[in-house]
Parts: C-alpha cells; structure tokens; sequence
C-alpha cells in the first residue's frame, strides 16, 4: 500500500499528522539521558533533593551554605553494558536449510558478505545499547548504485547499506501497526542543519510499495527528491523496528537514587569524623609547636584530655547499603561475580554456568525481542538478493530459510570440558597434534609444517644412532 491509500489523506500535511502515531507510553528521551549521564542524577544537579548545608549563627541567622558531597554512580550504564556483553559478547551465526552447492548456498554466501561489509557484529551490540537504554531501535537497509563488482558471488551493480534510526540521536520513530500487528507503515522524523546554518526538519516514511521523504519549508511540507525515494524494488519495508516497555534499570530506577543518596550523606558524616576531637577537662597552659619533637602538653591539676574516635559506621546504614546493591542485581538479573567469587579457592565450570545463570536466563527472555528481529533482517536481505541484485536467485530466496543463533558469553573451563570427553571417549585423543597446535594459537600455522620437518629429522637421526631399534 501506498501512503495515501494508508492514510486516506492527499496533502503532504495530512498524510504526515496520520502517521505520526500516538507516542504518549514511550518516556521521554531528554529524561533517559539525564538517568544516563552520571553528571546528570539528582545527588548532582537537585538542590532540594539534596541540600546544601547551611551555616548559622549563634543567632540561628543562615550566614552562608556549605557545598555538600555530592556522589553519583554510574549503574545505569553497568546494567545496559553487561546485558549487552552476556547477549552479545559473541557473534549471531545463521542456521540454515541450504544444501552444499545450491542455489540457496548462493543465497546465504551473499547475506552473510553483505553483514559482513556492514559490520553487523559491531552493528548489534549497538541496536541492543540502544534498545536497552531508550527503549526502541530501528534498522533501515537500502541500495546504492555501483561499478559491477562480484563480492557477493555473483556480478551486480549494487551494494546494500545499513543506517541506524537512534532516538538517543534525536531520531523520532513512527511504527504502524493494523489490528493484526502487521506493520503497514514506518515513519522518521529528524532535523538537519543546511549550509547556513538552518535547521531543517524532514519527515521519511517507509512502505512495502514506496519510500518517500518530505521537507519542511516556508510554505508547509513538500516531497524532498534523494537517491533511493520513490517505488519500493523489494515489496517488504526496509525497516526493521525493536522496541520495550521500559529502561533495563527502570524496576531499580529508585534503589539507585536512594544509594547515591545514601553514599552523599555518609560521605559528609565521614568528613565530619575524619579529623580526631579532642575532649579537654580543666585548664590546658600550654600546647606544642606544630613540628615540635617529643611534645608535651601542659594542664592545671585535675585537668584531663581525651581523644574522641568514631568506632563504626552505624549498622542499618551498612545494611541498607547491602539490601540495595543486592536489589540492583537481582531485579536486573546483572550478575555481582566479584562479590560471589570472593573467598572461592577454585571457581569449577559448573560453578560458574551457576553464578552466570540469571545473566544467561535474561538473554533467554531477550530473545523474544531478538530473533523475530533477526528473522526480519534476514528475509529483508533475502529480498533485496532476488528483486534487485540477482533476479535469478528469486526463487532460491524464497527456498531458503534463515534462523539466528543467539549464544549467551560465557568463560569456558576448557580443561573441565577435555578432561569430560576423554572419559568419555576412553581417555584417547580427542583431536590431532596439528589441530591442537592450531587451537593454542601460539604460532602460524607455516610453523606446524617446520615443527613437522624437524621432528622427523629428529627421528630420523635416532635410527640411525641407535640400529637396535631397527
């Protein structure tokens, strides 16, 4: 469909006020970005979240205040990154139908350059950043016209190219979706500045049938005119949309804020007891020189002194502390490892497949996101391969089905995993002397060939010192 059979409207105006749908539930991204940037948190920039302290008087008048200590920490971005990191700390693979040698191979070859050319390991770890700190996330894949060129396994005259649609860029997103969730239309509102420093504002919308982009001018909206506008060659929108409900940190929005303040405050009561009091009873008649040696401090018969020290912080602070930090972990299912391996001589396989579990079950729930995301990419790509950069592979395109792979991170204890399969396997070799010297990586693999050569010298040399052993 086109838009204005989407819309039922005529003027660029009209169409562009239907498909700006109702974005009312998605927060608002300035108020992500000041939870985002530490120097941004209320222990910093809220005066009456935090206040000042003041300075009285024997009269109880306020002479002057005090800048307290203010201390934000940056658990946000520490919940984001380790989500990111345990989802994505190793590559997406495809799992497909496509037997050695078909056309369908062809097909995959072509999709996985294509990913490859756009950087499309990088490129996830990004969308899901994105997705995880803003909410929403788009992807928009497009052409460009070339020289012919046979990098994906066959002449064309293409290249396929991805763009991110980032609302933490000021990117505004406009999905829309029927009544059966099928998205019918998709829409980019963004500024850009002109040569003379104008901001511009443009308005891009994406259907299965055209793409179009409009400019706002003087006069209202018009049709902007840019390379790839117009009819759309593959019959899919180019877009591929992610979005959820909240912020990764949003359940523990408040247990945040309630640390910081707590780490505020304690920091003033350890600056107020930094510096030892000293408790005077009667009359002191002299003090020693600052520097002086073997000082003596003189006093009046009767007179005493004391030092006041602050034996420990009190308990419920320390607890209150401990209750959100673990808060914090748990709701987000971040994994506190420094913590939970502390006083753990030896950390066994096993053992560490049970401190990553919650980390691993949330990539699990995440996956509910991702790989109807994938999916999407895929037939996306598979598109543009047999409508546009080879016609012959269309049918092939449509043969060949695409499954992501998402493999959680995880430290292997590669000596456990041996030492499993030796037993099993009747503690015989598991893999030849040239292929483990491959895996250790030590040395290219030219070195294996000399190691051989020198090694059959070698033996050659102890035959024939030792004729008995012929």
């Amino acid at each position: 469909m086109n838009i204005a059979e989407i819309t039922e409207k005529a003027s660029p105006a009209e169409q562009i006020e239907v498909l700006k749908v109702d974005r009312s539930t998605k927060p608002k991204i300035e108020d992500l970005k000041k939870e985002w940037k530490v120097s941004e948190h209320r222990t910093i920039q809220d005066k009456t979240f935090l206040p000042d302290k003041e300075i009285k008087n024997e009269k109880g008048e306020v002479q002057r205040t005090k800048p307290v200590n203010r201390i934000a920490i940056p658990v946000q971005k520490y919940i984001v990154n380790s989500a990111v990191s345990f989802g994505f700390g190793n590559p997406v693979t495809i799992k497909s139908n496509a037997e050695e040698g078909s056309q369908e191979e062809v097909v995959e070859k072509a999709i996985e350059r294509i990913l490859f050319e756009n950087k499309a390991n990088i490129k996830n770890r990004q969308i899901a950043r994105e997705l995880y700190r803003s909410t929403e996330i788009a992807e928009y894949w497009y052409y460009q016209k070339v020289d012919t060129h046979e990098d994906y396994g066959f002449p064309c005259n293409f290249r396929i190219k991805l763009k991110l649609f980032v609302p933490w860029k000021n990117d505004v997103l406009y999905p829309m979706f029927d009544e059966f969730d099928n998205m019918v239309a998709f829409s980019r509102a963004f500024t850009l500045i002109d040569k003379e420093r104008n901001t511009i504002e443009y308005f891009e919308t994406y259907t299965d049938t055209e793409v179009r982009r409009f400019k706002k001018a003087d006069a209202g909206w018009i049709d902007e005119v840019i390379e790839g506008a117009g009819k759309n060659v593959i019959g899919k929108i180019p877009v591929v949309y992610a979005s959820q409900e909240e912020t990764e940190y949003e359940d523990v929005k408040y247990d945040i804020e309630r640390l910081e303040l707590l780490f505020s405050r304690h920091a003033e009561i350890n600056d107020y007891h930094a510096a030892p009091v000293t408790f005077i009873t009667g009359t002191v008649t002299s003090l020693p020189q600052a520097g002086e040696a073997n000082k003596a401090i003189m006093g009046d018969i009767g007179s005493d002194m004391k030092v006041i020290s602050w034996e420990a912080a009190p308990e419920s602070v320390r607890l209150e502390i401990e209750t959100r930090l673990e808060n914090i972990h748990k709701f987000t299912k971040t994994p506190d490892l420094f913590r939970q391996v502390k006083g753990m001589s030896q950390v066994s396989g096993i053992m560490l497949k049970m401190l990553f579990m919650d980390a691993h079950l949330k990539v699990m729930e995440k996956n509910e996101i991702w790989e109807e995301y994938f999916q999407r990419r895929f037939n996306i790509l598979k598109s543009y391969v047999g409508n546009l950069l080879n016609l012959k592979l269309a049918d092939a395109t449509n043969n060949l089905e695409l499954e992501p792979v998402i493999k959680p991170y995880m430290i292997q204890d590669t000596k456990e995993w041996v030492e499993t399969l030796m037993t099993a396997n009747g503690n015989k070799p598991l893999v030849s002397q040239e292929y483990s010297a491959e895996l250790a990586q030590l040395a290219p693999k030219e070195d294996w060939l000399i190691l051989e050569a020198e090694q059959e010298k070698a033996k050659t040399e102890s035959v024939f010192n030792n004729p008995v052993e012929l």
